[in-house]
């Protein structure tokens, strides 16, 4: 049996243990922390600092056959490149695309300069405004601001050494792809649809998308090419929003994603941690795409006073060691910290079906046990 060791248990983690675990993959999680979410669904879990190169994380690197990263700290990502060069280990990782794909300004200076569609830069654009962090991802410290001078005031708060990128604010859906490979040979996966709270948080994700296939080839075009870009080897994800009919990237990011890949296994069957594995260890994809076509939500819930309420995966982060359930409360699959209905839990609710219809009258049934659930909850204390 192929082994992975996973570092880090939280929101990528979790994915790639799922992933694992459906992949015939036995999981090595490995996080600092002693309860990180993913371990509940890990096969094996050790807790060290990988920065402290103990014999006890090199025994348990040396039983895997491939090493997935699944943070982004960068001394833990230098340490894993160093450990592995020293040991021969294979980091299913691509340190050179994450360099540029993690900051925004190199990212998008990459996007720009080969005139691929991307929101425009303040001041060359109108209002309203949005801001983001440049060593960050995802929605983190993401902030909309509405009027040019607001946005002045803002630039002139920072303080000396911050680097934020400040662009158009655009409304429209919002859609990811993932592409995995290397130079010259290069696959592309399902295009998903992100569905955003008022936080710019990920709190859904819905596959298949609306789209033409124009667009959706399209799409696929554009990934290969700033996956050819970045010299990529690895896994990349890309983010666009459709600005009337025009998709512009919001964002790459050369790492595994989280969300994403759980609802592209059920639409199509094709299980990226196993196309990572093939990569690496083998050198090129042993699967060959099948014809699978599931409708598939993929959201994140919470119970707690009497109330069922939407958030962004960051609910997810926070919880408790989470276990996988089938057929949980109307559910397909959840992913929770439930111990009870007792008590406030969070979970990760996946639904799939054959036709759109059949999962709406899913998801609707599901919510329907769950707002029974917390309301008889409350009444038994």
């Amino acid at each position: 049996m192929t082994q992975a060791a996973i570092i880090g248990g939280k929101l990528q983690g979790t994915e790639a243990v799922y992933l694992a675990k459906k992949a015939g993959i036995r999981s090595i999680l490995i996080d600092c922390d002693q309860e990180p979410p993913a371990k509940g669904l890990a096969d094996e879990f050790l807790c060290c600092d990988v920065l402290q190169e103990t014999k006890e994380l090199l025994d348990a690197l040396k039983k895997a056959d491939f090493i997935l990263p699944a943070m982004e700290n960068q001394d833990v990502l230098n340490t894993l490149e160093k450990l592995s060069l020293e040991h021969h280990f294979k980091l299913a990782f691509d340190m050179n695309a994450y360099r540029i794909s993690s900051s925004k300004l190199l990212s998008d200076q990459l996007i720009h300069s080969n005139g691929i569609s991307a929101p425009q830069y303040f001041p060359d654009c109108k209002s309203p405004y949005i801001v983001k962090p440049s060593s960050f991802s995802g929605s983190a410290g993401v902030k909309r601001i509405q009027t040019k001078s607001e946005m002045e005031e803002f630039l002139i708060s920072l303080q000396p050494g911050e680097s934020w990128v400040a662009q158009e604010y655009l409304e429209g859906p919002s859609y990811s792809i993932e592409i995995i490979g290397k130079p010259e040979y290069y696959r592309t996966y399902e295009v998903t649809e992100i569905h955003i709270d008022k936080t710019y948080d990920c709190c859904k994700v819905t596959a298949p998308c609306a789209i033409s296939e124009v667009q959706r080839k399209g799409f696929q075009e554009m990934a290969v090419n700033l996956a050819g870009l970045v010299g990529l080897t690895g896994i990349m994800d890309l983010e666009v929003i459709d600005d009337e009919g025009v998709f512009k990237v919001l964002e790459i990011d050369a790492r595994i994603p989280s969300q994403t890949p759980t609802v592209v296994y059920h639409v199509t069957g094709m299980n990226l941690l196993e196309e990572i594995r093939d990569l690496f260890c083998y050198g090129s994809f042993q699967t060959v795409f099948g014809k699978q076509k599931k409708y598939v939500s993929y959201e994140h819930l919470q119970m707690k006073n009497g109330t069922v309420s939407e958030h962004g995966e960051h609910i997810m982060g926070e919880a408790r060691p989470l276990t996988l359930r089938e057929n949980f409360f109307g559910a397909c699959e959840v992913i929770s910290d439930y111990i009870s209905d007792e008590n406030p839990w969070r979970g990760t609710f996946i639904n799939w079906a054959d036709t759109e219809e059949e999962l709406a009258e899913k998801r609707a049934g599901m919510r329907r046990l769950l707002a029974e659930s917390v309301k008889n909850a409350v009444k038994a204390l």
